[in-house]
């Protein structure tokens, strides 16, 4: 990848918690195995920044759909111009796994099914094949450094967890496994910067990494409440989004603590801590989260346009 890339002086600052896209990199090769929910969207980001994309996958014909129906979504919610998803299609090729191990690439993306054997299996070809490149794995909760260990190669392999969905959220988890060389860490963070996402540092790889850990730990709490009859999930849900995440959008938690008072939040604290879930699992879930399939569409509808409306906010607010 390092010979793909150009030295560029850092951006102006833009507003708190926001940068400046980064100036134009050379264009990489990108190999992303999977096309799936994530991966489709992983790799059609990467073309639309300009590098040269070949997807890998089980059924060829199902990814070469995923990605049309990627590019015309994007389009559709207006993240991508109708220019920039012609190009985007235009850097975009598809085979089947075979591919992994065909073409040279300065960075490889997985993005199978959460199994680190299945992981590790799809990336022993490209990790023996290309010694030079990024082996990125989008795991969400396994071992970055197992996985390098079951490939052979610890030193090139990195986590960059996406969050669902992965065109619309700017963010993603950095993460090195114990073994990772801190300048593999350090093309992959360029890479991504030159995709228009905001690498966050996972400092220490514990399981789940920093979003899971605090998602799950909110959701088990949730559960609790509703499982005791303290409120239906409806409700749980108004608090959340329209009450807990209205704030925490402009404030994280430790900012939030600041300014209320860190005597009165410790206070609150030990009253409740005691108090809280101690599950250890999610067992009746599925019981409150029944929804149709014409249900569920109208909820992800209204979620990634109100997605991308703020995205094209956050950009208009960072070239201002």
């Amino acid at each position: 990848m390092e010979q793909h890339e150009r030295e560029h002086g850092a951006g102006g600052a833009g507003p708190p918690g926001r940068r400046r896209p980064p100036p134009p990199a050379a264009r990489l090769r990108v190999l992303v195995i999977g096309a799936g929910l994530m991966g489709s969207q992983i790799g059609c980001e990467y073309a639309r920044a300009g590098h040269a994309v070949a997807f890998a996958a089980r059924d060829p014909a199902r990814a070469r759909s995923a990605v049309g129906r990627v590019l015309a979504e994007a389009r559709d919610l207006g993240v991508f111009s109708p220019g920039e998803a012609e190009a985007a299609a235009g850097r975009v090729t598809v085979g089947d796994l075979t591919a992994a191990g065909g073409e040279p690439a300065d960075l490889v993306v997985e993005s199978v099914p959460e199994d680190l054997e299945l992981k590790a299996s799809v990336l022993r070809g490209p990790a023996a094949a290309m010694p030079e490149a990024v082996l990125a794995t989008n795991t969400s909760s396994l071992s970055v450094t197992a996985l390098g260990d079951r490939i052979g190669a610890p030193e090139r392999t990195v986590g960059t967890h996406y969050w669902n969905p992965p065109l619309l959220m700017p963010l993603v988890e950095l993460v090195a496994g114990e073994r990772t060389d801190p300048a593999v860490l350090e093309r992959t963070r360029r890479a991504l910067e030159s995709a228009g996402k905001r690498p966050v540092e996972v400092r220490k790889e514990v399981p789940g990494f920093l979003w899971n850990r605090l998602q799950t730990a909110l959701l088990r709490e949730a559960l609790w409440l509703v499982e005791q009859g303290v409120a239906t999930p409806e409700t749980v849900d108004e608090v959340i989004r329209d009450g807990l995440a209205r704030r925490s959008r402009l404030t994280g938690p430790f900012e939030t603590a600041a300014l209320g008072g860190v005597d009165t939040f410790m206070r609150v604290a030990a009253n409740l801590l005691p108090q809280l879930s101690s599950a250890t699992d999610a067992a009746g879930l599925a019981r409150w989260t029944g929804r149709s399939p014409a249900e569920l569409e109208a909820l992800r509808r209204r979620r990634d346009r109100a997605l991308a409306a703020e995205l094209a906010r956050e950009r208009r607010d960072v070239l201002a």
